[in-house]
């Protein structure tokens, strides 16, 4: 009889702390519900980044470099001074800078906010180009850019005026949307004898 009465509590024991340790684990889950993080405030802060994105072969194709990144749990990022710069040697380098950045869609697409400056290096004879803006959307995976804002572009000594463009750097080709103004330099001035 006395160790069907030990048996007994230890079973009751048993029970209980397996009710126990279930009812903790239930109390739990229902904290972390009830403290999803806030999108509001970013899952961490990083100051003075570099990051590099490699492509299929293990080759660095650009990097965005940035004063200051807040990444939120949704996936974006806002980024304080940022660079990108495109690193494949088969294609004329371009660098796009700016004052704030919004990274999108594991940046897949960049917005560049105030004081947009875009560059490309010159390449197989083609002069070096810079255009200026105040916003500019970025697809770098398409090496494409776009902006609906009033932007101005420079391609060696001629300088172009408009409203919106798009910007093919695998094509390289620049497009200025409306109220176009050029104003073309001669290439060479040759001295004519009279």
């Amino acid at each position: 009889m006395k160790d069907r009465f030990i048996s007994c509590i230890a079973l009751g024991l048993l029970v209980l702390l397996c009710g126990l340790s279930y009812w903790y684990s239930v109390k739990a889950e229902l904290e972390n519900i009830t403290h999803l993080s806030d999108l509001e405030s970013p899952d961490f802060i990083a100051r003075d980044i570099t990051i590099t994105k490699f492509d299929k072969d293990g080759k660095a194709s650009a990097r965005v470099f940035a004063k200051e990144v807040k990444h939120y749990s949704d996936g974006h990022a806002d980024a304080v001074l940022p660079e990108y710069a495109s690193l494949n040697p088969n294609e004329a380098q371009v660098t796009a800078r700016s004052d704030t950045a919004k990274m999108v869609e594991s940046g897949a697409v960049i917005h560049f906010y105030d004081n947009v400056d875009i560059r490309q290096a010159a390449k197989n004879g083609s002069p070096a180009c810079r255009l200026t803006t105040s916003q500019l959307d970025a697809y770098p995976d398409d090496n494409i850019y776009s902006s609906d804002k009033p932007a101005t572009l420079y391609r060696g000594e001629d300088t172009s005026n408009g409203v919106g463009f798009d910007y093919d750097n695998v094509d390289r080709t620049f497009k200025l949307r409306s109220r176009v103004q050029t104003t073309l330099q001669p290439n060479t001035v040759k001295n004519v004898q009279r």
